[in-house]
């Protein structure tokens, strides 16, 4: 009976470790079940704007060319000899720099003689005079004649004339060695280098050509039949490689190229990108009248595979739509695309690194 007994125990201990086993097995399964399985991505920290019913310009993208608004033949008003030069190509230089430095050994000797000239007259002016004076009363009691005192009159007058010639032509010849430095205008980077050391330079020659580069035009070739479209001050849209800017239309030049029929339109704006002259930059330019549309913040619109996008966050989670650009209003785009309404919400900021389908945590409501 004892034996019958410890056999039951162990048959219900085995049978205890292999349900056991099995429960561990399945949880072990259901473990790996579960790490397998994919996970979606994490909410995304994104900032939104609202879509907009209103009014957007249609546009067309033109590509023109950079040009500094401001530049300068640095030009010498004397002529003369180069002596010393304090820039190159490429150099910064402020208003007032001393660009470059004319001889003026020769002028030196003319200022010096002339110089001794005027003050040998005003010793002679001021012995005159004193001699006028002294005779002066004499004159009035009859003891001089009227031509002794005529004589000293007259030759005080012809040597104050003189002082004066004199006085004007040191000026003058100070003058021109006071322009014997060459300065630039104003503020800018010089673009181009025309004089060497040793280098005889005449009146007018340039010595450099200086350029203002914080300001630049951006010009542009546009068929005549845009120009209605543009007015002075306009708000446009400048692209170059580096970033999105903003200028002003400034002016368009009235004369046309006979074989294209386009003209030149000169868009102004601060260098705050650097840009330098020659470099390329696109222009975005009224084509048409305002018309209808949604809009949306230009940070909504992104390019993605070759296609304009944006983001819509519908129940917290975003969702892709391809747009057509239909046109644009100051930082305003005007889009169009199947199933965006006005007053949707879509993605300004953190939508570069978003996915179809991912949840968003909005950081601006």
């Amino acid at each position: 009976m004892k034996k019958k007994t410890k056999l039951f125990l162990c048959l219900v201990f085995t049978i205890l470790l292999l349900a056991k086993a099995g429960v561990a097995a399945e949880e072990k399964k259901s473990n790996t079940d579960a790490a397998a399985k994919p996970q979606g991505p994490p909410p995304a920290l994104v900032e939104v704007a609202q879509v907009n019913q209103g009014e957007a310009e249609p546009m067309v993208e033109f590509v023109g060319t950079v040009y500094y608004a401001r530049k300068s033949d640095v030009a010498a008003e004397v002529d003369g000899i180069v002596e010393q030069v304090f820039f190159e190509e490429g150099y910064r230089v402020k208003n007032g720099d001393t660009l470059a430095i004319l001889g003026s050994d020769i002028l030196d000797t003319v200022i010096s003689a002339t110089r001794a000239d005027y003050e040998l007259v005003l010793v002679e002016l001021e012995q005159a005079k004193k001699e006028l004076q002294r005779r002066e009363p004499l004159y009035r009691e009859g003891s001089v004649s009227e031509s002794a005192y005529d004589e000293y009159f007259f030759k005080s007058k012809m040597l104050e004339n003189r002082s004066l010639s004199l006085k004007a032509s040191l000026d003058r010849l100070l003058l021109e060695k006071k322009k014997k430095k060459i300065l630039s205008p104003f503020n800018g980077i010089v673009v181009q280098k025309n004089a060497e050391k040793g280098e005889w330079v005449d009146d007018g020659g340039t010595v450099a050509v200086v350029a203002d580069d914080n300001i630049v035009d951006i010009v542009v070739n546009v068929p005549a039949g845009m120009l209605k479209f543009l007015e002075p001050g306009k708000k446009l849209t400048v692209k170059s490689d580096r970033e999105k800017l903003t200028g002003e239309f400034l002016s368009f030049v009235p004369k046309g190229d006979v074989a294209t029929r386009t003209f030149d339109v000169k868009i102004r704006m601060q260098n705050s990108a650097g840009l330098i002259e020659g470099m390329e930059a696109r222009a975005l330019v009224p084509s048409a009248e305002k018309t209808a549309s949604l809009k949306v913040d230009r940070d909504a619109l992104i390019d993605r595979f070759g296609q304009n996008v944006i983001w819509l966050v519908k129940d917290s989670t975003a969702k892709m739509i391809p747009v057509q650009v239909t046109g644009y209003d100051g930082m305003l785009v005007g889009v169009a695309g199947a199933g965006l309404e006005a007053g949707d919400v879509v993605v300004v900021k953190g939508n570069e690194r978003l996915r179809e389908g991912q949840p968003v945590m909005i950081g601006n409501k």
